[in-house]
């Protein structure tokens, strides 16, 4: 074999070498769960969508891989999860009791903010003491947590008028026609569902906010995903520094 023909394999060889390390290692598919919670996540014509899912989906790439999300009930999501019959659960807020069979990221995934929210021209304030929103008529969806302090709030009848939803859609167009006073939300909801009807400039959202409660990506411990977690939490935090995980917040709220 002539020097020149050797020479021209070596490079190529090389040049393999440097294509494939460039790919990123051990691509996969993952199989992922979650509770349709607009915007956050939610099917968007039979496609998964929102603020969470462009997040994991764009943090797992980094590390090669895809990811399929099936939207359920959120009992049975945990319970699939919690089998191992997917790899990850979102978004979730952390417990002990779910620690025992989920892997939690270390990296928040959305930070839940709840606030409380009243048309533009109300003269409802808010300094942080419930006590002073007693009297006011705090509207509600069924069977949802806003978090423990207002829970327990509702609970104690320290908010003692509430009237109840079935959905965030018919929450928030019963504010805005005054069948109650007050709307608590999680703050990216809240937005949507405003957004979609065309009414951000009719609510004001009081200050300060109520609670901040972190949600999570969780991976199953039925096997190990050590590093699908680590995968993760690299990724999100390259995305919180070239600030394309604040591009999604804001694209899916004003």
């Amino acid at each position: 074999m002539s020097h020149s023909i050797k020479a021209r394999i070596l490079a190529t060889t090389v040049l393999s070498i440097g294509v494939f390390a460039a790919l990123p290692a051990s691509a996969d598919a993952l199989r992922m769960v979650a509770l349709s919670f607009p915007p956050l996540i939610y099917d968007d014509g039979g496609k998964p969508a929102g603020i969470a899912y462009e997040i994991v989906t764009e943090a797992m790439k980094k590390a090669g891989h895809t990811i399929s999300v099936e939207i359920m009930p959120w009992a049975r999501a945990l319970d699939t999860v919690k089998e191992g019959g997917a790899d990850a659960i979102f978004t979730a807020y952390k417990t002990p009791e779910r620690e025992q069979f989920l892997n939690y990221s270390t990296e928040v995934l959305v930070p839940q903010v709840v606030s409380f929210f009243v048309t533009k021209d109300s003269t409802i304030t808010f300094d942080g003491d419930l006590t002073k929103l007693g009297k006011a008529k705090i509207g509600v969806v069924n069977q949802i947590s806003y978090g423990s302090v207002i829970d327990e709030a509702i609970k104690s009848g320290v908010l003692a008028s509430v009237e109840k939803s079935n959905d965030s859609d018919s929450n928030v167009k019963k504010l805005l026609s005054g069948r109650y006073d007050v709307m608590p939300s999680n703050r990216y909801v809240a937005q949507y569902f405003l957004k979609q009807q065309g009414a951000l400039d009719q609510v004001k959202e009081l200050t300060p906010e109520v609670q901040s409660i972190p949600s999570y990506i969780a991976f199953t411990k039925a096997r190990d995903t050590a590093k699908l977690r680590a995968d993760f939490d690299a990724g999100v935090a390259a995305m919180k520094a070239n600030g394309s995980y604040q591009q999604i917040l804001d694209k899916f709220a004003r």
